[in-house]
């Protein structure tokens, strides 16, 4: 017989699941109400420093005139109008390059793009690209709104997107909850959870959790970053990998820069600075001055990351043994390298730096060289990606911050195709190690065999894209 004793006492227990309930209920609504009050301060903010915002434009306008050209377009008034189509965020240049495969496929699968941007440059890219997609009404760039509601809720009422594509790790909370707000899909493509942020962001889980809550599908780019999205309460989330390895290679700039590298620099040492940040060039400057001491035959390629250091560091260099040429002081600016004689390049040799001073050419400087350091991975910026480099098979060395590029450098370095230094006397003792294999003709075929293999297992991520959002039921419905 079962005493009294060992029954439990059920009114004691329902009070006490009560109390447990009412106790995780309040928890639950003070972090709700804790964020709402963050995100009314930030509307708060935004509103205050929105004239600040205007005048930055303005400046930049200076030497960009499209920044305020089209300024309108950040306060919500278009002109423009493409009405039903897959609304598409790329922040800036890189990431308009990246998304390209994504646009070319919902082109093909007959959807309408309305392109939203951040910068001058991502927009020119969209425009020069889809030229004829544009002249058909088939797709529209503008500027995003500013983070003001009023702003977005004119935005979505004009255009009415039928679903909103964000890409890479750009997120704005008041383009999110505006979105969410119109009963519009909400899907971030490509997306990227850096560890750098995920612990930054694990202090307050729950302002995190009230962004990555909103979306209905989120593509990520490894299986790391998927873990990240689904520590913070993601709905659904599916690895899809990254589409930049689906980019078109330039094969104009690869096939001069491959006759140069034959005819002009086959003697030559060639290495390739790509993408240097603006705390990397004094320790690019101290490599360059010590190796061209130490061999007479190796010629420098540097490529500032930003325009606006495209003449700021350039004297750095010009001194000693180094001279130094301009790519502007060898031709204009914009170039069709298809129609450009090799005459150009005759009196390269006369110099032993390159500055490369222009945009969209990196793979140019990168295929003449022998090994590229990738740069803004020396002052903690995460690196410039590597997978072009991959691409055209140049030998990549990246500096210890790689937060931005975890995928796929952390891949890349397990399979035994990047080398990884901490700083400027190990990458000094890398191009040298290089320099006596290439002079004892040490780089194997293998090394390049497995670059290939590589680029080729992570290929295919924007079909993994396009059938996720069918079937999710994003795509094929509606058509005008």
């Amino acid at each position: 017989m079962i005493s009294k004793m060992a029954l439990p006492n059920w009114k004691n227990t329902q009070v006490f699941n009560r109390l447990i309930f009412s106790r995780c209920r309040l928890k639950f609504e003070l972090k709700k109400n804790i964020s709402l009050l963050v995100f009314n301060l930030y509307q708060v903010l935004w509103y205050l420093f929105l004239p600040i915002a205007l005048l930055y434009f303005f400046y930049r306008s200076i030497k960009e005139p499209g920044y305020a050209s089209e300024l309108s377009e950040r306060l919500s008034f278009y002109q423009k109008d493409i009405k039903g189509a897959c609304w598409c965020h790329a922040v800036s240049l890189g990431e308009v390059r990246a998304a390209r495969p994504i646009f070319d496929k919902l082109l093909l699968n007959g959807e309408k793009l309305l392109v939203t941007t951040l910068t001058l440059s991502g927009k020119n890219a969209v425009r020069l690209e889809y030229q004829a997609e544009i002249k058909l009404g088939k797709v529209a760039v503008v500027y995003a709104p500013l983070e003001i509601t009023f702003f977005f809720k004119r935005f979505l009422a004009r255009f009415k997107p039928r679903c909103c594509i964000i890409l890479e790790c750009d997120l704005w909370p008041v383009m999110i909850a505006s979105t969410q707000r119109e009963k519009i899909p909400l899907i971030f493509a490509q997306a990227q959870y850096p560890e750098k942020g995920f612990i930054r962001d694990k202090k307050f889980p729950f302002l995190k959790a009230s962004l990555i809550e909103k979306f209905d599908l989120i593509l990520a780019k490894s299986e790391r970053h998927k873990s990240r999205f689904e520590y913070f309460g993601a709905k659904k989330v599916l690895v899809i990998g990254d589409t930049r390895f689906e980019q078109n290679v330039p094969v104009d700039q690869i096939s001069m820069a491959s006759k140069i590298k034959k005819k002009l620099l086959k003697k030559c040492f060639t290495v390739c600075f790509a993408s240097i940040g603006k705390k990397e060039f004094e320790i690019i400057k101290e490599i360059v001055l010590a190796l061209s001491e130490k061999f007479q035959d190796i010629f420098f390629i540097i490529v500032p990351r930003h325009p606006n250091d495209f003449g700021k560091y350039k004297t750095l260099f010009d001194k000693g043994l180094i001279k130094v040429k301009t790519r502007s002081e060898l031709m204009e600016q914009k170039v069709d390298f298809k129609k450009m004689s090799f005459d150009t390049f005759e009196g390269l040799l006369n110099f032993s730096l390159l500055w490369g001073d222009s945009l969209g050419e990196l793979n140019f400087y990168m295929a003449m060289s022998d090994i590229v350091f990738m740069g803004d991975s020396l002052n903690n910026e995460g690196s410039h990606n590597i997978i072009e480099p991959l691409a055209i098979k140049k030998p990549v060395i990246v500096g210890p911050s790689i937060w931005g590029i975890e995928f796929p450098a952390l891949e890349a370095l397990d399979a035994g195709i990047i080398k990884k230094i901490s700083g400027q006397k190990e990458l000094a003792a890398a191009l040298v190690e290089v320099y006596h294999d290439k002079k004892e003709k040490n780089i194997s075929k293998t090394s390049i065999t497995k670059m290939e293999n590589f680029y080729i297992n992570n290929h295919g991520a924007s079909e993994k894209f396009m059938k996720e959002m069918t079937n999710n039921k994003f795509l094929g419905f509606n058509h005008d």
